[in-house]
């Protein structure tokens, strides 16, 4: 952690032009020293019902199955609370 704050002090501070992109599913885990240092926070909010019934559709692709439109629905609903991830 120590040295990433160290090399993360001298980003953008030349002409360079430096892009530097973080991802997590728990910000709130992230040391505060280390979130200080990016200026701008996009939060992107888990996926709703019918997203989450999509993703299932998707990620089940062409493998064989006896489901109907309503058991993804419910899959749709079961997953609540879970993210793209999970749900892959």
């Amino acid at each position: 952690k120590t040295e990433f704050l160290v090399q993360m002090d001298g980003v953008g501070k030349t002409e360079g032009g430096v892009l530097v992109l973080g991802a997590t599913n728990v910000p709130w885990a992230i040391d505060a020293a280390i979130r200080r240092r990016f200026e701008k926070r996009v939060y992107i909010p888990l996926p709703e019902k019918n997203a989450r019934t999509v993703m299932v559709k998707l990620h089940l692709g062409d493998t064989p199955h006896n489901l109907v439109e309503e058991d993804f629905v419910k899959l749709g609903e079961l997953t609540e609370g879970a993210s793209g991830s999970d749900i892959e």
